[in-house]
């Protein structure tokens, strides 16, 4: 542990009647990131802003208090005394109420590291690590975290526990708000056969370490420029995306991830048009005009019924056909 980390929470976690001390770290950290202030461009100075009241003009900032404005114009005060007699179990303790199987990601919010305090609470501290990772489940508690009853989903992670607050249920927007109006309708059956081949060469495990903030060092590399006198180059014309058929782009996207091969499939005489409908074969008869999805002569190529594997026809034929 890093000797600067302070505990963001410091309480008891209780299950049934075990309890035992805890600290909680935040897990995330604001990383060294460009942040820009507003300058009055005249003088060259910051911009400071100012805490005013309308017709009395500035005021200090320990004459200001908490409010609820109840109506229009009108608030009622609320001073940290008021809020302390509001103190509720949670508030100084995690109260593991259920476990469950599996929570669905839309409700995860600020991830905590959650840590026993002291030699003493480690032995419970463990037992639950493990029984958590022996059974697979995840226990759900509630705690008072800035003046807010949270949920928290605590899981093993590594030696220790992951505890992540959880978004109430009210938190989350209706998807169906969003979606309703994209159709249900089938897809064509080659378009994802290749796209489901595109997603099996592409896949691989998460490495956070291969992603980093792109922006943040170009905007970085300005600045450097600028304070050595130099000025920026001209913005790089921004190209439209080329419109293109979705199984064509499918096709050389395929193709792309076989290693840049530029080979093109042969196109018949009479394309069939885009359908939205899912289809299961190539009327008898027609080849297919699709790249093998699969690789090798045993893989099913696009466009072949998924319970048959495709056969290619001998050149003779395929030359009197066409």
């Amino acid at each position: 542990m890093a000797a600067a980390a302070r505990p963001y929470w410091t309480g008891f976690l209780k299950l049934s009647l075990v309890t035992i001390g805890v600290r909680l770290y935040t897990a995330t950290t604001e990383r060294d990131r460009i942040r820009f202030h507003q300058i009055h461009e005249p003088s060259g100075e910051r911009v400071r802003q100012q805490l005013t009241v309308p017709g009395i003009g500035p005021v200090e900032r320990e004459d200001i208090v908490k409010g609820y404005e109840y109506e229009k114009g009108r608030y009622v005060t609320v001073d940290p005394e008021d809020l302390k007699k509001l103190r509720l179990e949670t508030t100084d303790t995690i109260d593991i109420v259920e476990f469950v199987d599996g929570i669905d990601p839309i409700f995860y919010a600020a991830p905590y590291y959650l840590v026993p305090d002291g030699s003493v609470a480690e032995e419970g501290y463990r037992v639950i690590r493990e029984a958590l990772r022996d059974t697979g489940k995840t226990a759900v508690g509630k705690v008072v975290i800035n003046q807010q009853e949270r949920v928290i989903a605590i899981r093993p992670l590594g030696e220790g526990l992951l505890g992540n607050a959880l978004r109430y249920e009210d938190e989350i927007r209706k998807p169906e708000d969003f979606f309703a109006g994209i159709g249900a309708d089938a897809v064509d059956e080659d378009q994802l056969a290749i796209m489901e081949q595109i997603i099996k060469r592409k896949t691989k495990e998460f490495q956070p370490t291969e992603f980093r903030d792109q922006y943040q060092e170009a905007v970085r590399e300005l600045i450097d420029e600028k304070l050595a006198g130099k000025l920026p180059e001209k913005a790089p014309e921004r190209r439209p995306a080329q419109v293109i058929n979705l199984m064509d782009a499918l096709k050389r996207s395929l193709v792309e991830e076989e290693g840049g091969k530029t080979a093109e499939p042969k196109r018949a005489a009479a394309q069939k048009p885009a359908s939205r409908t899912r289809k299961t074969a190539a009327p008898s008869g027609q080849r297919s005009l699709l790249l093998p999805v699969s690789g090798g002569g045993k893989g099913r190529a696009a466009g072949q019924p998924r319970t048959r594997e495709a056969e290619p026809a001998p050149a003779a034929k395929r030359r009197k056909r066409a």
